[in-house]
């Protein structure tokens, strides 16, 4: 992946799932010294941020604490955020990640269909009602995601390509900003995810050009 970025010359961001482990959240314990080790060698080539755990939708304690977690291995402000299976409550998910100083938000797109949440291909600061205000938090929504293509709309990695070349277009049409979500697990070519790893550079060939 890293070597698709340099080539590709696209701006990729890590989110790294550290919360502690839930029949949603079955992620590497962040106490293993291998992963804190790929989190912190990942700093000096892309940007790292953080995948807030499935409960923490309404949490600020435990969104906190992932956050503390995740910088105390970097040792820089974690400043991206993206919800785990995109669960997000608003205002509130917003609201305590505008507590805790992140500045952009990445969770603004559907699981079961590509398109666009936000009716917007281009990224906008978020506006709290509540209080009748701009906020700092950018929410940056993205057009599609892997396991949306493959699981929910049963699509082959050839007609995951043709619809990934309609949305680009779409987004080209308004010179908005094409984003799109991937997980480590689609990449690996095994099992439903063959083909996919091929796919994704397909991909970057499609966005770039």
């Amino acid at each position: 992946m890293l070597r698709l970025k340099k080539e590709y010359n696209v701006k990729t961001i890590f989110f790294f799932l550290i919360g502690d482990y839930t029949t949603f959240d079955t992620n590497v314990s962040a106490s293993k010294k291998k992963y804190r080790l790929l989190i912190k060698d990942m700093v000096d080539y892309a940007t790292v941020g953080l995948h807030p755990s499935y409960f923490s939708m309404q949490n600020a304690m435990l969104l906190k604490k992932e956050k503390e977690r995740l910088e105390g291995i970097t040792n820089t402000p974690v400043k991206s955020s993206r919800q785990h299976y995109l669960r997000f409550s608003l205002p509130e998910t917003y609201q305590h990640l505008i507590d805790l100083e992140i500045l952009e938000d990445h969770s603004m797109g559907y699981a079961s269909n590509v398109g666009f949440r936000a009716s917007t291909c281009t990224p906008f600061y978020f506006y709290d009602l509540d209080f009748e205000i701009q906020t700092p938090l950018k929410v940056y929504p993205f057009a599609l995601m892997d396991t949306t293509l493959n699981d929910y709309m049963k699509l082959t990695p050839k007609q995951s390509l043709g619809r990934i070349r309609d949305l680009k277009n779409e987004v080209k049409a308004v010179n908005g900003t094409f984003i799109t979500l991937f997980h480590n697990e689609s990449l690996s070519d095994y099992l439903r995810w063959k083909g996919w790893k091929r796919l994704y550079e397909s991909m970057l060939k499609i966005a770039t050009s």
